[in-house]
């Protein structure tokens, strides 16, 4: 069973990288027969994870602009834990947070109770809107969850009734994830309430920091919630295309980048 869904994860990331995987470049990744191959493709298929034809699986058209956390939990996550780990430094005793509901900050919620067990950080109050987040720092610190109307596929909850309440708070930082970054349309998500909570958040915050690996860089998702001049830090890690690192350096995005090994 372990070893089928590492397969699957390794087919999800490379559809999530190219849009498409054919038969024989499976089967070499995966050092597969064919027939085992066609098994997967069926499989990712049947969960409404991707569409085979012709040799090929490609991912669904709705994916493009459709988020779901489950997928999304397992995909980089060596990337992400790293991110989120580094992430923590920023973090000062005392500090009122902000954490939106990617599975990036999910992460870094866990990095957070880390610190918060062993004593190297204090005092901290978070306010969320991810239902995930709640259960993991519950019992370490004070934390606030806004509530709104539910999203299953983000686990959190949006709408004007989580806007308000975000609005009318002030944060010393909020951690954000994102769906896609490119120079003309800057940072990304996939629904309207995604982007009006994350430009909330941004508004209300005396910092911003964006959290978010290196496949997010040089695609859009469907809304634009910042050009990144609002953004105090982008922390990613060191796959980030190395342009693209430098045309947001050049526009003076503080870019932040963790080794991988």
């Amino acid at each position: 069973m372990k070893k089928t869904l590492a397969e699957e994860n390794v087919i999800l990331k490379e559809l999530q990288l190219n849009g498409t995987v054919t038969l024989k470049e499976a089967m070499d990744k995966l050092s597969v027969s064919e027939a085992t191959a066609r098994r997967l493709f069926s499989r990712l298929e049947e969960k409404g994870l991707g569409v085979r034809s012709h040799g090929r699986i490609t991912l669904p058209a709705s994916s493009y602009n459709f988020y779901r956390y489950d997928v999304s939990k397992e995909l980089y996550v060596k990337e992400k834990k790293a991110i989120a780990n580094f992430a923590v430094s920023l973090v000062k005793d005392g500090d009122v947070l902000f954490l939106d509901s990617g599975t990036t900050v999910c992460l870094f919620s866990m990095a957070l109770a880390d610190a918060l067990r062993q004593k190297t950080l204090n005092d901290i109050k978070v306010f969320t809107n991810s239902y995930m987040i709640i259960n993991i720092l519950n019992d370490l610190a004070v934390v606030n969850l806004i509530g709104g109307t539910y999203r299953p596929n983000r686990k959190d909850f949006c709408g004007y009734m989580t806007e308000k309440s975000i609005k009318d708070c002030h944060f010393d930082k909020c951690f954000l994830g994102t769906d896609g970054y490119t120079q003309e349309f800057g940072f990304t998500t996939t629904e309207f309430e995604s982007a009006k909570i994350c430009e909330t958040a941004i508004a209300s915050s005396d910092s911003s920091i964006i959290i978010t690996d290196f496949h997010k860089f040089g695609s859009s998702a469907l809304v634009s919630f910042s050009n990144g001049l609002d953004i105090t830090a982008v922390i990613t890690d060191d796959k980030i295309p190395t342009a693209i690192a430098r045309e947001m350096q050049g526009r003076g995005i503080n870019v932040k980048t963790v080794k991988i090994d």
